[in-house]
């Protein structure tokens, strides 16, 4: 794994967003904010993060809705995981690397994180 690889987290629940950050900070991560879909959209665009932690369910701009936002210029194919209150769809989008449940151990995220960053 890279060393200080880059995760730009998308949560809108500031507590949950703080957790994940202190966790994955405390594990050697570079770590980047946003609190919301529109914000993670500009983030993504500016930071060109290693990986996109994505809540699926947020205010004014939905996961799904960052996904086609990004698409065209996700060139460097950044792996996605979401992170959800809702149970992962019968047919998810394929750039969707994995899709937890909340709630998620800071372990269980570092490990859905260190997966795909193997390859990179």
């Amino acid at each position: 794994m890279p060393s200080k690889a880059k995760v730009l987290i998308v949560e809108d629940n500031s507590d949950v967003r703080r957790l994940y950050a202190i966790g994955l900070n405390q594990r050697g991560f570079e770590v980047k904010l946003a609190a919301n879909g529109a914000e993670a959209v500009e983030r993504i665009m500016a930071e060109k993060p290693d990986i996109l932690l994505l809540d699926w369910l947020m205010p004014l701009m939905d996961g799904d809705e960052v996904l086609r936002r990004i698409g065209v210029h996700n060139s460097h194919h950044m792996p996605v995981i979401v992170i959800s209150g809702q149970p992962e769809p019968d047919e998810r989008d394929p750039r969707i690397q994995s899709w937890l449940v909340k709630p998620v151990s800071i372990d269980e995220l570092v490990a859905e994180i260190e997966r795909p960053l193997m390859s990179i």
